[in-house]
């Protein structure tokens, strides 16, 4: 099935929120490569061994940022937060949180002062942080393109695919947004940078396709995991923010460049794609719109110099 329009867009998004039950009982399990490494797929096998049809949903997502406490499991909608969890503790939060209601308190998570805390939004480590890009890291299955849909994902392309290129990019200047690097470019003039040199090589070849846009999601630096938690947690938003980019700036075709020592970003990016052209979302005629659109995946090979994007592009 492809969304045609933004009509049916908005009629598809409407149906996943209506078949959503407030009060499921849900346990997330952190599925970023720090938890993995402790444990956490092991974690997920049990309590998909444990619950039974209708008991609770199961599911794994993106980082939760607490890597030091993985693996971790948070079960919602009351956002009980349990840490270092092993599979032979599954079996006891099934019994106590899932059935009962209860915490399973030696699995709470334990503040320096030695103040047990049991619910994640109390705990100072997220209570002090704002998340904008990773703040559907623990709530979002990223291999489930409607779970990003229900979360209000492609509702900023479908704004965006109704404005022309100068009103995205003036709000774009207007908004502030800047790089994540160390620079901190200004998103706005890049981009207005962007489409003044497309149009120029338009209208010097009429026969000239478009422009490309780059994502580059090399980080070199020791423990700057930022791109590695975002395409692991959550590819969509990469792609739909790249669509968005390309859009305004007339480009007709996206490359992202990953390192290959990524290989779970890798695959998440990779279906996120696959399951994004399906839909329409990506690919042709992308919402009806006439504006084409595609991404591919580049490899790198652990060259720290390709963090520079003079280095990176040809």
């Amino acid at each position: 099935m492809k969304i045609q329009n933004f009509s049916e867009l908005d009629e598809y998004r409407a149906r996943l929120v209506n078949a959503l039950d407030p009060n499921q009982k849900t346990v997330t399990i952190c599925g970023g490569t720090g938890c993995r490494a402790y444990g956490s797929e092991q974690v997920l096998d049990a309590a998909r061994a444990n619950l039974k049809d209708g008991e609770a949903h199961v599911r794994m997502t993106g980082c939760h940022g607490f890597c030091e406490k993985g693996p971790l499991v948070v079960v919602q909608p009351e956002g009980l937060f349990y840490s270092r969890v092993q599979p032979k503790d599954i079996p006891e939060i099934v019994d106590t949180t899932i059935k009962q209601g209860k915490v399973v308190e030696r699995l709470s998570y334990v503040h320096p002062t030695g103040e047990k805390i049991a619910h994640e939004h109390d705990i100072p480590f997220y209570a002090r942080q704002m998340r904008l890009l990773l703040n559907q890291n623990g709530h979002l299955d990223p291999t489930s393109i409607d779970e990003y849909i229900t979360l209000g994902g492609y509702v900023g392309l479908a704004k965006a695919l109704q404005m022309t290129g100068d009103q995205i990019i003036d709000e774009m200047v207007r908004s502030g947004l800047r790089g994540r690097g160390g620079a901190g470019f200004p998103t706005g003039i890049k981009w207005r940078t962007a489409q003044t040199e497309i149009a120029r090589r338009k209208k010097i070849d009429p026969k000239y396709p478009g422009g490309y846009v780059a994502c580059n999601a090399d980080e070199g630096d020791p423990g700057a995991y930022m791109d590695r938690s975002l395409m692991e947690g959550n590819p969509f938003r990469v792609i739909e923010g790249m669509t968005i980019g390309a859009f305004a700036v007339g480009a007709v075709r996206g490359y992202v460049y990953i390192r290959a020592e990524y290989p779970l970003a890798v695959h998440h990016l990779a279906l996120a794609l696959a399951s994004s052209r399906d839909l329409g979302l990506l690919g042709e005629n992308i919402l009806g719109t006439g504006f084409n659109f595609d991404i591919e995946i580049r490899l790198g090979a652990g060259a720290f110099v390709c963090g520079e994007e003079t280095a990176l592009l040809p």
